[in-house]
Formats: structure tokens, sequence, C-alpha cells
């Protein structure tokens, strides 16, 4: 559903009239005023969501609500701490704001957000307490893989792994968890400032650019390439998430990238390699965050905290990639496998 100009006319006063009243308490107090008012001042005064359609609000209530929680050690769910790296209260925040102008969030809206969550507590509780019961996390930093145990245990004895393209990902095969579209990344300008004005067009480098009733919407496509996903950490989460009973630990990580970045460019020379913890960017607010595609990944994905190694062609478009085995050595020296 668009976002016409009268309807964020309506909105916009209520925004200014909210930003008002934040200013008179923050002149009332010194120039302070509660963490939490401040970031309601900082949205009524750039309330970049005004002109959104209601389905992408709600991608991103559903989005920000996964993220703005965890899963304990003990298997309960809990809210992050303040000031975590995502900031996804502040996030969250915004949100209610948005949602205030918008007569409140649907019950819809709230209930797809919740489900998810509630997936850990089925069957007994999260999966990870079982697969990591009376494992003793190592102190140095290291990785995680997960996934089922008649394919973790050969990689494990034997050093064979699978790296697989980008676009096997974006398979409807995969749950939520795994799917993505690696290839593309998309990014949203606010144009409700633009709307207000009767402006339904920007020109652009000599483009010109219709967002109509809608913000501006920016694509950005990468070619194919190789990807291998691990995690920076134990999280109990994700074994619930990618629907795996063992995890690889590997203790460390700096060999096991070695090994697998050389066992690649042994059998293509021609490929640059990439290795470190993934960026999450806010399709909304980050325009400049992402600085290398295959490194960077949509905010709704943060909670995984991701570490990739990435293999990109240098010189030439690659052609349709296929699921590639690769032989590192077995990894009993500095890895450990724990399953149920």
């Amino acid at each position: 559903m668009s976002v016409f100009a009268d309807s964020i006319r309506q909105r916009i006063g209520w925004c200014e009239e909210q930003a008002r009243k934040y200013a008179v308490e923050a002149d009332a107090n010194g120039g302070m005023i509660a963490r939490s008012d401040g970031w309601r001042h900082h949205y009524v005064s750039d309330p970049y969501l005004i002109g959104a359609p209601d389905d992408r609000v709600a991608q991103r209530f559903q989005h920000v609500f996964m993220n703005a929680m965890e899963l304990t050690e003990r298997g309960q769910i809990a809210p992050l701490p303040i000031g975590e790296p995502g900031e996804f209260m502040v996030k969250y925040t915004h949100l209610l704001e948005e949602y205030e102008g918008r007569s409140g969030i649907p019950d819809q809206v709230i209930e797809a957000a919740r489900n998810p969550m509630l997936a850990y507590l089925e069957n007994g509780g999260p999966i990870a307490k079982r697969i990591f019961k009376g494992y003793e996390t190592p102190k140095a930093p290291y990785t995680v893989k997960y996934g089922r145990r008649e394919f973790l245990e050969p990689t494990y004895r034997s050093g064979r792994i699978r790296i697989c393209p980008a676009s096997y990902y974006n398979d409807t095969a995969h749950n939520a968890a795994v799917r993505d579209d690696e290839l593309h990344r998309t990014f949203f300008v606010p144009t409700y400032k633009e709307r207000l004005k009767g402006i339904r067009h920007i020109d652009f480098q000599g483009h010109r650019i219709d967002f109509g009733d809608d913000d501006i919407v920016i694509p950005i496509l990468a070619p194919d390439y190789f990807l291998f996903s691990l995690c920076d950490k134990i999280y109990y989460r994700m074994p619930t998430d990618f629907g795996s009973d063992a995890a690889i630990i590997i203790r460390n990580p700096g060999l096991f990238a070695q090994r697998l970045i050389s066992a690649f460019l042994a059998r293509w020379s021609d490929w640059e390699p990439e290795y470190g913890p993934v960026t999450y960017y806010d399709p909304y607010r980050d325009y400049t965050k992402m600085r290398v595609h295959e490194m960077s990944k949509h905010f709704g994905y943060a909670y995984q905290r991701e570490v990739r190694i990435v293999l990109r062609v240098r010189n030439s478009r690659p052609s349709s990639l296929q699921p590639e085995f690769l032989d590192i050595g077995p990894m009993t020296d500095y890895a450990d496998l724990v399953s149920t």
C-alpha cells in the first residue's frame, strides 16, 4: 500500500508536535533527556519511515524484533542489553513511534514477529542445550559451523568441505535463516519531503528516477561468487534456525581459513579471497556502510554474527557456478565436534 502525500502531511504535523514536546523536556532539564525519549525525539525529528509502504514497515518490524532478542544458555528469550552494536532497541523505538502515527501495530505484524522466537521453545526447548551440554567453550577466539552430524562428521574427520556459490542460497528450499539473495542488496532513500512538495521524481547523473508514492529503491547487483559461512561464537539460536543437531567448534579459525582458501586457489588461481566478519547494514540508514558487497548483509540477519570466507573471480564474469568439494585435511587437531 502506497503512502500518499495527504496522509504524510497529516502525520508530519504530529511528528513536529512530538519533537517540540521533547525539545521542551530537554530545555527544562538543562539539555538532558531520558535515553528512550532521546530516541523518540531523534525519530520524530526525521521520520524516515513515514513514507514507506505498510508491508515494508511490517517487515522491518519483524527484522528488528528478531534482532532485539537473544536466546540465553538457559533457553530463555531475553532482550539484548542497551548499547548492543546493532542499536536494535533504538530501531525498535523508532518503529513504535512510526506505528503510533499508523494507528498502532497490527496484530498480524506482532504475531509474525513473535512466531520465529517461539520455535526455540518447542520440542523440549532449544536443541543447542543438548548439543553444547558439558562443552567447555574455548577462551581464545573461535568460529563455529552448524549442521547435521551425518555431514559434519566426515568433514571433521577427513577435511572434505563443500563450498557453494552465493546464488545457491537464494532457493525456496532453504529455511528462512539460510535463505538469502546474496547477489542483490537493496537500499531505500526517504522521499517524504519531496512528496510533500508535489515532487514525484529526481534527476540523478542525467537519469530520471521516478518514485511516485514510494521511497527511492536502489538495487545493487554483484556477480556470483563462492561463500563459506561460520558464526563467530556459540549462539543458542543457531542450531534451531539451521535445523542442526551438531556443530564443529574451530579453535584455530585462522588456520582453517588458510587451508580452505589454499585448497580453493590451488584449483582456481584467478580468484581473490577475503575472510572476516560480516558487516550488517540498515537499508534505510546505512547508505555508505556497505564497503564490500560480498562481506555485507541486511541487518535482519545480524543476530547470526556471521564470519565468512569469500572467493570472487578477478578478471572475468563467472559463468553458472555449482557447489564444489575441497579437501583441507583432518580438522581433529584444531577443532571439536559436538552433537546431541
